[in-house]
């Protein structure tokens, strides 16, 4: 490194700049440039090439080279002489001379070299000098931090290797004492890294200042220290024409401000969604009108969305949030008292304090924080001076303070506005899904190259949902590997949310496009499987259906024009109209309070939905018929009390009134089925047919009723068993029981057996013998004749004559013969084994 000795205000100094026979190439003449709190500054360094005999101008731009200079280290040196006059006999340091001297140091690195100029002696240079953070300019980034405090992130940044230079945290502020608390999600959204830190600076109340070389992070006014002995202290003078060579403020104005006195924001966090998350600050001035209110949408609340996710600890919101609104109150307060002044004050630097004595006004004399300084300082050059002309030297700086105990904040900078952004959903590698109690997901940004893919690539993320409510509403959860759209609330980068789910040639639509453009609906896909379900609508004009399908056990409900649609293949052959419900496994129709399965059309819809005058007037048709044909039995003895029809057409009327329904009124505006019945109801017929038996069964009564016939065909047997009394009664054309083989056979098991005709009886046996036994007694009578035979004989008797009409007449010895007696089974009958008549 070359260090040039010299006795001039401005020096400089750096590796990079070219030297010749031992000595500098470049001299400074004049350094000009603007510094302030929170920004980045800027210099212009003037130079100009040495003067020799036996340097040549042409040897100094082959010297000078702007490839070499830039982005190389800079020092820049300002010397200042001190304070104070020598006066011989004073005590302590009272009248001593320089007191303090020394210089000021800028280091930053030569951004931009520009040739203004050359003549025959010399050749003339700008060097444009910036701070080492500026280098995070150079940038654009786009990238997540996670779980950290803007501490934690700005050293994650500036310890990367693009930035070789020091920091200094000097952080205390009240509100958090340099300890920030940690945000789930910050984005650097497409920003260089001095935007990012600066707008994320600005949020927090952080600002920061170069000291040399060395990046100097504040947040309240304990960060800033004094000025040396040279400028711990400077005098006002007011420009007199008196000359004072003490550097002095020969300039300064102070200015009040009206500014606003209330900062109130507001915070939305959906784990507390019905919380008051508003906060305010009040330090309103005694200035009338101080009492301006800023309201404004804060960003403190934290949803529980880390990797700790619903079982994290929520964040304290009321102290953050009047955190953060303390910043920007005290951004709008700071700017209401400045001081403005000018002098020849070459080592007043920005970013430190100093008191000011002198001020006619003597509340001004007070301690002060330099906000900024703009400085210009021209060096003694007596080679470039004209001939004859006198050597000139200038020092100007003009500055803005504030009192030093004031915060100083700079304002907010509105972050830019994001767009909806692609990206891809993740978890871990062993699941197919990863979502939390929020329904939320984790995604992996198609722009993020820093994230694996996993369940870390993100926060979690809420999910759009086209209807939510407590407990119900829509839910379609995205799957690990799903596309899908994020977008933004506000348009802010750190508040992501799941917008939309999108086609890629991995995530194909449902159904095969565009040949099922007809098609529209839901198609699920089983998880760890291929199976699906689906709801579809079916548009195809002319052929509408509606389709409810599972995989599982090819379970089905289709609606309308019944086209087979296959999987993602889609629309294959028509299958038939109407209704279809099927399945491969078992099938449940339940209905509580009453069933109406009905061929009666209703065209339109336009009737009530239970609406059967037709069913109801068949029914009751049928119960008069039964009841009519009860009572003619009765009429002919063939039922007797207690085994009769009475109670099954009672029943049947009790069931007709219900399915009937009672009277309509405001609570029951559809009273037909009134008790949970199951009505089956055809214009036309029924036909059942089962593969194997079929079995009906009633707790009280069955009923049948024909108009016509009843039928009964069997294939093997026709078996009837009845606890009580079997009466068959027909009333016109006769009944016959005929067997075509096998014997007919009739038993009263327990009494008596009657036989009864209105006209003749005939017992015929056309091959065979008929046998009349009796254990006791054979009674035949007709007219008052009788013929009673007993085990003590044959008695004949009659009120006429008796012909015997025969070819032989014996009277052998006396003889018995006897036929053999069926014999009564007796059997008892469980209980415990009957169906139950009620309930």
């Amino acid at each position: 490194m070359f260090n040039p000795l010299q006795s001039r205000t401005l020096a400089i100094s750096g590796d990079a700049l070219p030297t010749w026979a031992g000595g500098p190439v470049l001299t400074p003449t004049r350094l000009s440039g603007t510094e302030k709190l929170g920004k980045l500054y800027e210099y212009t360094m003037e130079v100009v090439t040495v003067e020799s005999e036996t340097f040549r101008v042409w040897q100094a731009k082959e010297l000078v080279s702007a490839e070499v200079l830039i982005g190389r280290e800079l020092a820049i040196s300002i010397e200042y002489d001190g304070k104070g006059t020598f006066m011989p006999g004073q005590q302590g340091n009272t009248g001593l001379p320089n007191i303090g001297a020394g210089t000021r140091e800028i280091t930053g690195i030569i951004s931009q070299v520009e040739c203004t100029g050359a003549d025959d002696r010399h050749v003339y240079y700008q060097l444009v000098v910036r701070p080492w953070l500026w280098l995070a300019t150079r940038n654009r980034e786009n990238r997540i931090f996670q779980n950290q405090s803007v501490v934690e992130i700005t050293e994650s940044i500036l310890k990367e290797k693009n930035y070789p230079f020091r920091y200094e945290l000097r952080l205390g502020a009240p509100g958090f004492r340099g300890i920030y608390p940690k945000r789930d999600y910050i984005r650097q959204c497409w920003e260089s890294d001095y935007e990012f830190l600066s707008r994320l600076w600005r949020e927090w109340g952080l600002y920061f200042f170069m000291d040399g070389s060395t990046l100097v992070l504040c947040d309240s006014p304990g960060s800033h220290k004094r000025h040396g002995p040279a400028y711990e202290s400077i005098s006002y003078h007011a420009p007199e024409g008196k000359r004072i060579d003490e550097e002095h403020i020969n300039k300064l104005t102070l200015s009040r401000e009206l500014t606003a006195g209330i900062l109130t924001l507001s915070d939305y966090d959906y784990t507390r969604s019905r919380g008051n998350l508003g906060v305010s600050v009040d330090d309103a001035s005694g200035m009338t009108f101080a009492n301006a209110e800023h309201y404004g949408w804060g960003d403190y609340s934290q949803p529980l969305a880390s990797t700790m996710g619903l079982s994290g600890d929520p964040n304290n919101l009321q102290r953050e949030g009047e955190c953060l609104a303390r910043v920007r109150l005290d951004a709008e307060r700071c700017r209401s008292l400045r001081a403005r002044g000018k002098g020849n004050l070459r080592g007043l630097a920005t970013g430190l304090t100093f008191h000011l004595e002198n001020h006619p006004i003597k509340q001004a004399n007070a301690e002060y924080l330099v906000v900024s300084t703009t400085i210009d300082i021209r060096n003694v050059d007596e080679t470039s001076c004209a001939a004859g002309a006198a050597a000139q030297y200038l020092c100007e700086t003009e500055f803005v303070l504030q009192p030093a105990n004031t915060f100083f904040k700079n304002r907010l900078k509105k972050k830019s506005r994001c767009a909806s952004e692609t990206a891809i959903v993740v978890g871990p590698g062993n699941q197919p899904m990863w979502v939390d109690g929020y329904a939320r997901v984790k995604v992996q940004f198609i722009w993020d190259r820093l994230g694996k893919h996993d369940q870390n690539s993100s926060i979690w993320l809420r999910v759009s949902s086209p209807w939510q409510g407590n407990g119900f509403g829509t839910i379609y959860l995205p799957r690990i590997g799903q596309e899908i759209t994020v977008s933004y609330h506000d348009d802010d980068s750190d508040k992501p949310y799941v917008s939309d789910r999108m086609v890629n040639q991995f995530s194909q639509p449902p159904w095969m496009l565009p040949g099922n453009q007809a098609l529209s609906g839901t198609r699920t896909q089983e998880i760890d499987g291929a199976m699906s379900n689906s709801f579809v609508a079916d548009d195809t004009t002319g052929k509408p259906q509606v389709q409810v399908t599972s995989d599982y056990a090819q379970s089905r409900l289709v609606l309308g024009y019944n086209t087979r649609i296959a999987g993602n293949a889609g629309r294959k052959e028509a299958r038939g109209v109407g209704i279809e419900l099927a399945t491969d496994a078992e099938a449940v129709v339940r209905a509580g309070r009453g069933m109406l399965i009905t061929t009666e059309a209703r065209s339109g819809a336009t009737a009530p939905v239970k609406d059967m005058g037709e069913t109801v007037q068949h029914l009751t048709q049928a119960r008069e018929q039964h009841e009519d044909m009860a009572k003619l039995a009765q009429q002919h003895k063939a039922q007797q009390d207690g085994a009769n029809q009475n109670d099954a057409t009672k029943a049947l009327k009790e069931q007709n009134d219900a399915i009937r329904g009672y009277a309509k009124t405001d609570e029951k505006p559809f009273p037909q089925i009134a008790r949970p019945d199951m009505v089956f109801a055809s214009a036309a017929g029924f036909a059942f047919t089962a593969a194997q038996s079929t079995h009906l069964a009633s707790l009280q009564d069955q009923a049948i009723t024909t108009g016509r016939d009843v039928s009964i065909s069997s294939g093997r047997s026709f078996v009837a068993a009845v606890k009580g009394a079997v009466s068959i009664f027909a009333y016109k054309l006769g009944m016959r029981l005929i067997a075509a083989q096998g014997k007919l056979q009739m038993q009263a098991q327990s009494d008596a057996m009657e036989l009864a005709a209105l006209k003749d009886v005939t017992i015929t046996s056309t091959s065979g013998k008929v046998i009349i036994n009796a254990a006791k007694e054979i009674w035949i009578g007709a007219g008052g004749s009788y013929i009673k035979i007993n085990a003590e004989g044959i008695e004949n008797g009659t009120p006429g004559h008796i012909f015997e009409k025969t070819s032989f007449w014996g009277k052998p010895d006396a003889a018995s013969m006897r036929m053999p007696l069926p014999t009564m089974p007796q059997g008892n009958m469980k209980t415990t084994n009957l169906y139950p008549q009620s309930r």
